[in-house]
């Protein structure tokens, strides 16, 4: 007899039976045993707020010598000699895969929509122009603070999915059965505010500090669908479905140095907190009732070390490496949609990041246009599932629907335009697979 939760159809003699298998009390874990809600993978790119830091490959943590610095690495802010406003416009399409249907075991029937071997996965994408950075700042001899506005997470997705079919044993009769499909909504904002301050402690070495006010909603809704006689998704009255709602602030710090070891090299350190935001979760299975549980979702601490090198006084070329602690989302956030009995084969890796960038300034040309290249390195940081190696029908699903993902590589390039001493435009794009931003960005100085 096969054992797994959620709703399943089960097609035998052209009878279609749709079952609710339970092998646990809680609402919350008949859902979860299912893999439904998880099987919707969660993708985000943690990148730093300027057209000019997206054009050099996000390798900026040693630059920090415009109005981002506030969030990258307050340090720079000492470099600022006027007050200055900056603004970006970002345009970001982001591509989440996720599983869709096809057949994970057995053989293809080629009756309704049985007609693929192997998984297939749908993509739902993410895609909005908004502004992304806004910032003051106010230098003075030896400091400057900046009051800023960072949007860090926005992800607006919606999916469906048909239900992927497997061979599993009713009786001790192999039978051909079909996941529950799924349909749903997620939303994740987290909006910025904060304030930096930098001191110039000596000629060669610099320290900020920023506190960030983080400002997090989320609003997810799934349903699991039936299906009709040919394996298509329908909506049915009992369905199992998981709502997620959360909206709160939370603090975290900021903190960053900078020492200019020689006129020709730089080197920098950061470390941004992440921060943790409280959320309500509920499971309803029918009959069984709702479970109600409150979670946090944490974003990553970040670690960075960066190295500017300037050769010549028009060409400079930086080097950055980031710790992005992203395993933080799996408490609570990815745990609550799994079952217990896997939860500790369930992992986000954290990532290690490697960003270079390179900008040339033509000091021969009016107004010094330059022109910026960059390219740096994503590792894999999606859900993974590591098989148990029974390839039960619980195991096959599992690794459906976290197969992993891809190490990514990112190309970027751009240009800055400085139209006069007081206004400077820029703009800056990184190109990936699945990921496309494009970012122009305008800075504004005043005073003598």
């Amino acid at each position: 007899m096969m054992s797994m939760n959620g709703r399943v159809t089960m097609k035998r003699g052209g009878i279609t039976v749709a079952l609710v298998w339970c092998l646990a009390l809680s609402p919350g874990s008949v859902f979860a045993q299912s893999g439904q809600t998880a099987q919707i993978p969660l993708q985000f790119d943690f990148l730093n707020p300027g057209a000019r830091s997206l054009a050099m490959g996000s390798a900026f943590v040693a630059v920090a010598d415009d109005a981002t610095a506030a969030f990258t690495n307050p340090a720079g802010l000492t470099f600022l000699v006027k007050p200055e406003v900056s603004g970006e416009l970002r345009y970001r399409s982001l591509d989440t895969p996720f599983l869709y249907g096809g057949r994970l075991n057995g053989t293809v029937t080629n009756v309704g929509t049985d007609t693929t071997a192997g998984p297939t996965y749908a993509t739902s994408t993410d895609s909005s122009t908004r502004p992304y950075f806004l910032s003051f700042v106010y230098p003075a001899k030896r400091w400057a603070v900046s009051v800023y506005r960072h949007e860090l997470v926005r992800q607006d997705n919606s999916f469906q999915s048909n239900g992927a079919y497997f061979t599993a044993v009713f009786s001790g009769t192999p039978v051909t059965a079909q996941m529950a499909g799924l349909q749903g909504t997620r939303i994740v904002t987290i909006d910025n505010y904060g304030v930096s301050a930098a001191y110039r402690v000596t000629d060669s070495v610099s320290a900020g500090a920023g506190l960030s006010i983080y400002h997090f909603d989320v609003t997810s809704d799934f349903t699991q669908l039936g299906h009709d006689a040919a394996g298509n998704p329908i909506p049915v009255a009992s369905a199992a479905t998981m709502t997620q709602r959360g909206s709160g602030t939370s603090a975290a710090a900021n903190l960053g140095l900078l020492w200019t070891a020689d006129p020709k090299v730089r080197l920098g350190v950061v470390f941004r907190q992440g921060a943790g935001f409280d959320f309500t979760q509920v499971d309803t299975v029918p009959p069984l009732g709702s479970l109600t549980r409150t979670g946090q979702f944490r974003t990553p601490h970040v670690f960075g070390l960066g190295a500017r090198v300037q050769p010549m006084g028009n060409f400079s070329f930086s080097v950055d490496y980031d710790r992005v602690l992203y395993s933080r989302l799996k408490d609570d956030y990815i745990s609550f949609q799994v079952a217990d009995s896997v939860k500790s084969r369930i992992d986000i890796a954290d990532g290690n990041e490697v960003h270079i960038g390179a900008e040339y300034v033509f000091t021969s040309v009016a107004h010094t246009p330059s022109i910026r290249g960059g390219l740096w390195y994503d590792p894999d940081h999606s859900v993974h599932y590591t098989s148990d190696g029974t390839n039960s029908v619980q195991d096959l699903q599992l690794k459906a629907i976290f197969p992993g993902g891809d190490n990514v590589a990112h190309y970027c390039f751009g240009v800055g335009v400085p139209v006069s001493p007081a206004f400077e435009f820029n703009v800056g794009a990184d190109l990936a697979k699945n990921r496309h931003y494009v970012s122009g960005s305008v800075v504004a100085r005043f005073g003598k």
